[in-house]
Parts: structure tokens; C-alpha cells; sequence
């Protein structure tokens, strides 16, 4: 992130992924064109493009074809005269080879016939289709393809550069949009109530002179909650977790009381608030405030992000599993912020708390924050 302009990358979302070269001409005698400057440009103009799957393009600078293009969805092989195009290929579970499109083309129509292939695509893929399976589907295949994108028989290509054009004007970077928008970044903060940090769940260990988090999972945790609210006594108070702005619409916020991790939900669907545990007793990671929420039936549920388990969220009942089952807490909004009736703090530790990994914070000084260079 010190570097001039680097930007988030692309690693999320339905939208292109960095797209892979060799070293072209720069570095290989080999080489026919420019591969590294011509990968530069295509992420440059496709970034942030949203698509009905995931996109990666590849550019090799000659037909010893190094960088794999033709298991791309788009690829691009140098030749002396420009680059041929391949378009509609995976690697991946289901391979499948790019098939040949043009051949000899200019940058200038590389990148012409790749925007209309793609719109024309993105226009009538259903949702989550690789490009290989849209062309496999695609009536006429290859040689219909050829005929819209190209001879622009349907009428669609003046369209289509429309298009691209206002997608360019309107890009941004997600991620720095977020980092230099205080309202955004907040949706991001670990704890709504606090400022607390952590490293995850997982104890860290040291692995050819770096740390990283632990192979092995925390074991399952089967059987009934540790604690519900059906448990509660006068000993039992509301504790405000913070203002009920600062949680997600029809989502949930990790909230932090003593050293115990809690899910609050604003069900805005219901007019209700929900809080169970943080910790998914499958693994014990603490993630279920992320979780999807939803109905089975007429009850409220929400499903852990990490591996689909459900839980009832009135009961903490497990649905997908019912050896798995979570502590509910009543919850409520009043004048503005949320309120958990919980039991004292040590209480509650002594059921759910729990320390946090040290993670790797002593990394003297090379995880501070530094000022971002956009």
C-alpha cells in the first residue's frame, strides 16, 4: 500500500481478477509483443466491471503461451503481426480451452471486440455462468457470437461501447471509497461498542519465518447452549451495546461485553431485534454476526458465513443441524440505541468469554498504520 497509485486489487466480488502475462518482449527472446504493458492496460480498463461470474484474462507474448491465455476467459497470444484472441476458457474444477476468435488483431481492436463480447455476455448469462458454459448454452455458438459482436447483426455494438464508456467514467476503487468515508469504514469496525481489536479466533504458529493462523480447527461444540435466556434471574440487566444506527439493516454487529463476543441483529423485516452468541459451535469461530439472516417458516433464523450452518434465532435452536444450538438474548431498541439483557458480566464470561489470539501483533512496527498514497 506505499506504492504510487496501488489500488485493493480485485479478489472479490463477481468482476475480473488480475489478469496474467509473461514477460513479452521485456525480458524474453521470444517474445512478439509487449505482454506486461498490454496486462496493464486491459486491468486497467476492465477493473471493478461487474459480471455474472468471475472474469480472468491472460496475455502471453508468444505462442509458447507461458501465462495460459487460452484457459482464460479472455486471452490474448502474441503473434508478429498483434495478438489473437481467445475468449470463453477455464482451469478450475471443469476445464475448459478458449476458443479461437480473431486472429492478428490491434491493441485498439483487442480491445473493441472485447468489450462487446463481454457486455454481450454480462447482457445474457444467468446469474453465476462461467463465460465457457454461457458459450456452450449460447444458440449458434462461436459463429453466432461472431455475428453480434462483429457483423453487429442484432444492432447491439453502438450499445455496447455506450456502455463501456460510462462504466470507465464511473469507476472507483471500492476499497479506498470506504477508507477515506468515516460512515463506510464504521460498517467495518470489528466491535460496534468498542474499539477492540483482534487477530481472529485461531491461535497463530510460525511457519518458514512468518507467522500464519493455525491449520487445525477448534473442535465442535455439540449439545445445548451454555446459556439462554429462558435462564435469566433479577441478577439480569439491560446493557446498552451501542446506537442502533451503527448496526446493518436486516444484518447483524458483533458487539463486545467482559471478554464475550456477541451477535446483536436489526430485523428490520420484523420490527425486532435479535442477540445470540458470536461463536458458531461448529468450528467456535466468531462469525455469526455476519451470517445471512432469513425465515425458515415463520421463524427468524440466521446461517453462519463460513460453513451454511442455521440457527433459530428466538431459540437458538440449530436447524441444519440440531446437535448445534447458540445462546439468545433478548434485545430491544430504545431511544436510539440497543439494549441486551444480559447477566453480569462474569457470568457471561465464564459461559461464552473468551481471550483473544495474539495473533501477529509484535511485528515490530511493520503492521502500523501508514499513510495511504492513493
Amino acid at each position: 500500500v506505499e506504492t504510487q497509485g496501488m489500488e485493493s486489487g480485485q479478489a472479490y466480488g463477481k468482476a475480473l481478477r488480475a489478469v496474467k502475462s509473461c514477460v513479452g518482449t521485456s525480458w524474453c527472446r521470444f517474445g512478439q509483443q509487449d505482454a506486461v504493458t498490454m496486462a496493464v492496460k486491459l486491468e486497467e480498463r476492465y477493473k471493478g466491471f461487474r459480471a455474472p461470474h468471475k472474469l480472468k484474462m491472460g496475455v502471453s507474448g508468444c505462442m509458447r503461451e507461458c501465462a495460459e491465455a487460452q484457459g482464460k476467459d479472455i486471452g490474448l497470444v502474441a503473434t508478429v503481426k498483434g495478438y489473437n484472441l481467445y475468449v470463453c476458457g477455464n482451469h478450475g474444477t471443469s476445464p475448459k480451452h478458449a476458443t479461437l476468435f480473431l486472429n492478428d488483431l490491434s491493441e485498439e481492436e483487442c480491445f473493441k471486440y472485447i468489450d462487446r463480447v463481454l457486455m454481450y455476455y454480462t447482457f445474457t448469462a444467468a446469474p453465476l455462468t462461467r463465460t465457457s458454459k454461457w458459450l456452450e448454452g449460447l444458440p449458434g455458438g462461436i459463429e453466432h457470437l461472431k455475428e453480434v459482436v462483429v457483423d453487429d447483426t442484432l444492432g447491439l455494438c453502438e450499445e455496447f461501447e455506450r456502455r463501456w464508456a460510462e462504466q470507465q467514467e464511473r469507476y472507483e476503487c471500492e476499497w479506498k471509497k470506504v477508507v477515506e468515508t468515516p460512515e463506510l469504514r464504521k460498517k467495518f469496525r470489528q466491535f460496534v461498542n468498542v474499539d477492540d481489536h483482534k487477530h481472529g479466533d485461531l491461535e497463530w504458529e510460525q511457519v518458514r519465518k512468518q507467522k500464519k493462523i493455525q491449520l487445525e480447527d477448534l473442535p465442535t461444540i455439540i449439545g445445548p447452549a451454555k446459556i439462554t435466556k429462558d435462564k435469566a434471574d433479577d441478577s439480569w440487566q439491560w446493557v446498552d451495546v451501542g446506537a442502533a444506527a451503527d448496526f446493518p439493516r436486516n444484518g447483524g454487529g458483533a458487539v463486545k461485553v467482559g471478554k464475550t463476543e456477541l451477535a446483536v441483529y436489526n430485523a428490520v423485516h420484523m420490527g425486532k431485534w435479535y442477540a445470540t452468541q458470536n461463536s458458531c459451535p461448529h468450528k467456535q469461530l466468531q462469525v455469526l454476526s455476519r451470517g445471512l439472516m432469513g425465515m425458515h417458516g415463520q421463524e427468524p433464523k440466521v446461517a453462519c458465513p463460513i460453513h451454511k450452518n442455521t440457527y433459530n434465532l428466538e431459540t437458538g435452536k440449530g436447524i441444519s443441524n440440531p446437535g448445534l444450538n447458540i445462546a439468545t438474548f433478548e434485545a430491544k431498541e430504545e431511544k436510539g440505541r440497543v439494549m441486551v439483557r444480559l447477566p453480569p458480566t462474569d457470568v457471561l464470561d465464564a459461559k461464552l468469554g473468551r481471550e483473544f489470539p495474539t495473533g501477529n501483533a509484535p511485528c515490530e512496527g511493520a503492521c502500523d498504520s501508514k499513510e495511504l498514497s492513493w
